[in-house]
């Protein structure tokens, strides 16, 4: 038999496991987000993205989008929604032949990002929609 003290130590081990691999999978996202960032950033021009990439440095700290770093920012879901959003504000304004690659790699961190559902549908969109009202608004 189980005392209550077993039990409740065995749920906390529990919960601590899912809430290690919830954030390892949040930052296995963000580095792959990041290796998108990296692989895109010589074959742009940095200066037309950057009101979105302003936007996205109020949230990310010490570093930047662009090369990212710090376990704060890499377990962070918050960085990985605005990592998603950057990447699909920048292949919205590029030619769709181009980071063919790149797009669907995007694509799969964002179905897995998804799955994890750190935000509402709603919530996300509302963050999108901020993002490219201040982007408007700087231009």
């Amino acid at each position: 038999m189980y005392t209550n003290k077993q039990v409740a130590n065995s749920l906390e081990k529990q919960h601590l496991q899912n809430v290690r691999k919830y954030y390892l999978s949040i930052a296995d996202i963000n580095i792959a987000l990041s290796a998108v960032h990296q692989a895109i950033m010589p074959q742009i021009d940095l200066k037309k993205y950057q009101f979105a990439t302003d936007y996205i440095h109020q949230y990310i700290s010490y570093t930047s989008v662009w090369n990212l770093k710090f376990v704060a920012n890499l377990e962070s879901p918050e960085v990985a929604l605005l990592q998603i959003f950057h990447l699909h504000y920048i292949f919205d304004q590029e030619p769709k032949e181009r980071f063919i690659k790149e797009r669907a790699l995007l694509a799969e961190q964002e179905r897995h990002f998804y799955n994890l559902k750190p935000y509402k549908i709603e919530h996300m969109e509302k963050r999108k929609q901020k993002m490219l009202d201040y982007i408007k608004s700087h231009i």
